[in-house]
């Protein structure tokens, strides 16, 4: 169809007025995407982290008997369901910052990130999980208790790794970054 109404494509359209993100729009190669999908998946897998720390493992405690053992059999059944897809997609994507770092961020940046992401490992795995798992065969109030410290630190180190993300997104935005 041809005439004065004629919406023009991307044919028509000269490429510098069509705004790209491309490699030389974004300084050292590093897409964007990869920035945001870090971000989004540290502030997911943070907030699942303080729902559990201020609403899931307090609950515990209110539970007695065979209620408790049955939450925390149900809750280690879903938990890395739930938890697996965020923190897999923040370990590979700050995996690609180390080698990839936006311009104008240190390269202790993404250093510091997988520093956070190692010791949330090691505190899930060897030490929360198997606090989980006594407290799923019975409840015990010293284990739950030390799930919770264990839990503080772990909810602490998601909070730092969010707010240095929020520091990442923020530089990519401003064109700085990323």
């Amino acid at each position: 169809m041809t005439g004065r109404h004629e919406r023009p494509t991307s044919a028509h359209i000269p490429k510098e007025n069509i705004p790209m993100l491309t490699a030389a729009a974004v300084p050292r190669g590093v897409p964007a995407v990869v920035v945001i999908a870090h971000t989004l998946a540290v502030l997911y897998t943070t907030g699942f982290v303080w729902t559990l720390q201020l609403m899931d493992y307090p609950m515990v405690a209110r539970l007695r008997g065979e209620a408790s053992t049955a939450y925390m059999a149900a809750h280690n059944g879903m938990f890395w369901r739930v938890l697996a897809p965020g923190l897999i997609t923040a370990g590979v994507t700050a995996l690609i910052l180390v080698f990839v770092r936006p311009a104008g961020v240190p390269p202790a940046v993404p250093l510091v990130v997988l520093a956070l992401l190692a010791l949330i490992i090691v505190l899930s795995g060897a030490v929360a999980t198997p606090d989980r798992l006594d407290l799923a065969d019975e409840f015990s109030a010293a284990t739950h208790a030390h799930l919770l410290k264990v839990s503080w630190i772990r909810t602490s180190a998601f909070t730092v790794w969010s707010g240095i993300d929020a520091w990442l997104l923020w530089k990519t935005i401003q064109g700085k970054g990323a």
